[in-house]
């Protein structure tokens, strides 16, 4: 067959560069106008690296079990100065790592809003936090500072309020940059003072002008103003609070991020001066996890404790450097460190979740009646990559544009029954997937024994999302190495309410999934289910999907959909049932035997979802005899993908449709070679870049940039003045994979 070419174009080495950043911050104002000059000029290859596939309108999640009690939370991300190598730096990620860790929000369900801060001039957010913000529905805002109490730091400020022909030129250059890069806005810290009060009474038709072009462009971006700087006095002076000689920037901002040496009192004038609505709606009282002039405890652990006494006076709360966990507490534990100080490491122990209630997992809005909710379990690290269940790539790696959707409990812990972690020894796509083991309680006499203590189920995630069509999908591609018929069954919850002059949910029902023996490879499942409505008042809501472990031989052996505790319909899938008729399953030496006591029933409750959702396991068994030697026959089950998808026009080949990679561009300069192709992006989680058969890296978008002769060391069909053989891989929203053809450059 004919070899695929690619086009080839060399840049001069004195070409203008590829990016129209020479970092991913700006130290000036000088430096910004000259970066809102040259992009009017020309394009820029290397810029669309640094801007997110993400969009944060095409997110949609709901607060779980919220009340007007419930208060939000702003993240402001402080680590190490920011722009860390190895952390969030290179929007290529870095292949190799060197431990494969970094640092990463673990429980966005828990946040609002994310700053991205540092002290330069202006910080863009690395296009990593943008994505995995909007991706989790989170607002990703940059930051806007100005330090210092030299004359030459007023001149600065000044610059600032700079007007031409009755407009701020330096509102043209920051909405530009919001646009252009795609982050939702802006932290102002003012922290020194302007050369005369002349100029600093501009700041604040500056900041309404900045507000309003901004939500001219975008409705959803904000502007968030930090509680340094009053005028007109002209000066820095922390008020703690909102109050008389600061409500001016209260007024015009969109949101009141506090400082941090707040006490009750200041909590109590926020009221008084702006009301509950007010406090509720724009004040975040500032807490420094570090701890620097805190009135309420000392950070830490602490920071729950002021959480909730914030939460106590109606005001929401800004968290400053929550990396702490990472940064002062060490890497090492980080996962363990970083759970204790959101969610707890027991029941019972107080942490941010104390005060903040989840959001439900975000679904991927196609358009206003069409979704699709999909993991790979990643969280944007590695000790490998695999590719369907291949392992790609041997080493270390880290880029969080890839960090996925994970069970919210996924680092609890329990001692008897289902034990689960988020494993980096096997994946299916990415580098994670999700483990669970059962862990049997066996007494003297080698017979299982069942007590209240035993936890049979795990809520993976909850939704609370209307389903437009009677119709749900769900895939599954999970790997499960126990011979005999374990019962791990896959359960996704739904209910239906009746909207007539009030709300009332009248039914719920769940799709019953069944998980039998892979032989330890990795298997795909699709169910299609319908659920019927009985008049055009009511409503399918897509509630949860959790994991059970029940003890019980399911009676229909495949899905099958139950409804108010009833059977309503079994669902046939050829493919499943060649698995489940296949001899691995029926081997007599790992023939299993139950005894059922006929006069017990057992029941298991849904730990995810909403409350009182309790299934009945149709049959009982109380105890099952196993050899006590053997407890590697506990059944090993793990979670690769889920995908649930509600669409008119699924399934259908038009649906995330990707074609194959067949022809690429090819920029050489400077001992780089940029690589650009063609491709339904709106379709595309990701790309993945082989050169001469070994993996090169991903990309998000249609374009790679790597040593020219990179793959020399590691490849020895390379040689110099011969050509590069390139294979662009694409997996598309579902976790579908589509293999590119060899080119050769």
């Amino acid at each position: 067959m004919p070899r695929n070419t690619a086009k080839h174009s060399s840049l001069p080495q004195n070409n203008s560069p590829l990016s129209s950043l020479e970092s991913s911050f700006f130290d000036s104002l000088d430096e910004l106008a000259s970066w809102e000059k040259r992009i009017h000029e020309k394009s820029f290859e290397l810029d669309d690296l640094k801007k997110p596939t993400e969009k944060l309108a095409h997110y949609t999640r709901a607060r779980q079990q919220g009340t007007s009690e419930d208060v939000k939370l702003l993240v402001c991300h402080d680590l190490k100065g920011g722009y860390q190598t190895n952390e969030d730096d290179d929007p290529l990620g870095y292949f190799p790592h060197p431990d494969g860790q970094r640092y990463f929000l673990q429980y966005p369900q828990l946040v609002d809003k994310f700053v991205y801060f540092s002290h330069h001039r202006i910080s863009i957010p690395p296009v990593p936090w943008i994505n995995v913000c909007h991706r989790n529905g989170i607002k990703c805002l940059g930051t806007v500072i100005f330090e210092g109490n030299t004359y030459r730091d007023f001149e600065e400020a000044d610059k600032l309020l700079t007007r031409q022909d009755a407009e701020f030129v330096f509102v043209r250059c920051l909405v530009a940059l919001v646009e252009y890069f795609q982050f939702d806005g802006y932290l102002f810290n003012i922290e020194t003072r302007f050369s005369n009060t002349r100029i600093a009474s501009l700041l604040e038709p500056f900041l309404e002008q900045l507000r309003a072009e901004l939500h001219v462009r975008n409705s959803s971006t904000e502007l968030i103003w930090y509680d340094s700087y009053i005028y007109p006095e002209n000066r820095v002076l922390y008020k703690n609070g909102v109050t008389e000689a600061n409500h001016n920037f209260f007024s015009c901002c969109d949101s009141f991020f506090t400082n941090y040496w707040w006490n009750v009192k200041h909590l109590q004038d926020n009221i008084k001066n702006v009301g509950v609505l007010g406090s509720r709606l724009k004040v975040y009282v500032g807490y420094d996890v570090w701890g620097r002039g805190t009135m309420i405890g000392k950070g830490g652990y602490d920071s729950a404790l002021a959480c909730q006494m914030i939460k106590k006076y109606r005001s929401n709360v800004a968290l400053f450097a929550p990396a702490w966990t990472y940064e002062y507490l060490g890497r090492k534990d980080f996962a363990r460190n970083d759970t204790r100080f959101w969610t707890g490491l027991f029941d019972g122990e107080s942490s941010m979740a104390t005060t903040f209630k989840p959001y439900s997992s975000p679904l991927y809005k196609i358009n206003d009646s069409n979704f699709v909710f999909y993991t790979n379990f990643g969280s944007g690290e590695g000790r490998g990559f695999y590719e369907r269940g291949e392992k790609v790539y041997h080493d270390n790696w880290v880029n969080g544009s890839l960090q996925m959707e994970i069970p919210f409990n996924i680092h609890k812990r329990n001692k008897n029954g289902i034990q689960w972690t988020l494993s980096k020894e096997d994946s299916f796509h990415g580098g994670s997937c999700v483990e669970i083991e059962y862990n049997e309680v066996v007494d003297d006499n080698g017979y299982q024994v069942f007590n209240n203590q035993t936890i049979n189920s795990f809520s993976l995630f909850s939704f609370v999302q209307d389903c437009s069509f009677p119709t749900i999908n769900v895939k599954l591609t999970y790997k499960l190495n126990h011979k005999t018929k374990s019962f791990f069954k896959l359960k996704i919850g739904y209910y239906i309410e009746r909207r007539y002059r009030t709300v009332q949910k009248v039914r719920s029902g769940c799709l019953v999934i069944p998980l039998f023996s892979t032989n330890d490879q990795w298997f795909t499942t699709e169910e299609p289910f319908h659920v019927s409505l009985q008049n055009s008042h009511e409503f399918i809501v897509l509630d949860s999907a959790t994991l059970f472990y029940e003890e019980t031989e399911d009676p229909f052996m495949r899905a099958h959909v139950v409804e108010d505790q009833s059977a309503s319909s079994v669902i046939d899938n050829e493919e499943y049932e060649k698995l489940m008729n296949s001899e691995i399953y029926f081997d007599d030496e790992d023939e299993d035997w139950i005894l059922v006591p006929s006069d017990i029933s057992m029941e298991s409750t849904d730990n995810g979802g909403r409350e009182g959702h309790t299934w009945r396991v149709i049959s009982s068994p109380i105890r099952k005899k196993h050899p006590k030697a053997h407890a590697s026959t506990s059944p090993v089950l793990k979670l690769g993908e889920l995908a649930i998808i509600n669409a008119n026009d699924y399934p259908s080949e038009t649906f995330f449709k990707i074609l194959p990679v067949n022809s690429v561009d090819v920029r050489r300069w400077e001992g780089k070679i940029l690589l650009i192709w063609k491709t339904n992006q709106d379709s595309v989680l990701y790309h993945i870049i082989f050169v001469d058969d070994v993996f090169q890296g991903i990309s998000l978008v249609p374009k790679f940039v790597f040593e020219d002769r990179a793959v020399d060391e590691k490849s020895s069909k390379t040689q110099p003045g011969s050509a590069m053989k390139v294979r662009i891989d694409t997996v598309n929203r579902l976790g579908v994979l589509v293999k590119g053809t060899d080119m050769y450059i």
